[in-house]
């Protein structure tokens, strides 16, 4: 698949199931789409959503003043939470245009418009200048990158000396887990081309020139998203059934696709195929 065509797909991929999200993951409000981080500090599901961040910016040591960038921003969630409990100044970019003008609204009616930006831009091909940010960021947006080990090379270019770069993601825990059933059937219905491992993934920032890489696995504290995704399988499943039998609903094969993978990210994390992680470094 070409650059354009794969590009062109996760655009309508995250159109066609903007009305999923918004009705099972708290869109409107959390303006997420991605796992959530479950800890003793976390009540509800949307709180889960907002730790992550946390979690993010804390890994990050995120402070007033920085310049961040938001790689592959979405709605805008990440950019807006950052801006609002940092003081930070962040750019968002993203390959949709479409989430481009939401992160703009969702911006303006959260009060940060004055320091938060958003752009339509490849995250692997940035037109900034060299040492233009101090973190960069990439929550659950890096898997989609054309190369993962290209994103880290623009990611290095992109920092200032002592910059820093996190990233909250889905790894396989073995490469070659790419081509189980189950993963192929995931990615494929979430849209992504494939997924790193941990230990390529370190070995990219190293031999980009990042120091101090350090590696969580956050399985456990993401599990409870997953196995809500399981429950929306079931609960969509049977909603999609019921339109059907009635006649009032044509459901898309991106659609379907996307609904089949909340099943298997939730057995490839169980059979052990890949695992949440949250990946820190330095640029020296």
């Amino acid at each position: 698949m070409q650059p354009g065509e794969y590009h062109q797909r996760i655009v309508d991929y995250y159109k066609s199931t903007e009305h999923a999200y918004k009705d099972s993951w708290d869109l409107d409000n959390s303006l997420a789409i991605h796992y959530g981080y479950w800890d003793e500090k976390v009540k509800s599901f949307p709180q889960s959503l907002l730790r992550m961040n946390e979690i993010m910016i804390e890994a990050a040591g995120i402070k007033p003043g920085d310049q961040v960038l938001d790689a592959g921003c979405g709605v805008g969630g990440s950019s807006i939470f950052i801006a609002k409990h940092t003081g930070a100044k962040v750019t968002g970019i993203t390959l949709s245009e479409r989430q481009v003008q939401q992160a703009i609204a969702n911006a303006k009616k959260n009060g940060v418009e004055a320091t938060v930006h958003f752009k339509v831009m490849n995250y692997c091909a940035t037109d900034f200048p060299d040492a233009s940010f101090d973190v960069v960021w990439g929550c659950e947006s890096i898997c989609y990158a054309d190369s993962k080990e290209q994103f880290i090379q623009e990611a290095y270019r992109l920092l200032k000396p002592g910059g820093r770069i996190v990233v909250a993601d889905g790894f396989v825990t073995k490469f070659e887990n790419n081509e189980h059933p189950i993963i192929r059937q995931w990615t494929n219905g979430w849209q992504v081309n494939y997924l790193e491992s941990p230990e390529r993934f370190q070995s990219f920032l190293e031999q980009a020139g990042f120091q101090n890489s350090i590696y969580r696995n956050i399985s456990k504290q993401a599990a409870h998203s997953s196995r809500r995704l399981y429950r929306f399988y079931f609960l969509a499943s049977l909603y999609l059934l019921w339109k059907r039998l009635t006649f009032s609903y044509r459901t898309t094969a991106m659609q379907k696709a996307n609904i089949l993978a909340c099943k298997f990210q939730y057995q490839g994390m169980k059979k052990g195929l890949w695992q949440y992680g949250l990946f820190t470094a330095v640029k020296p």
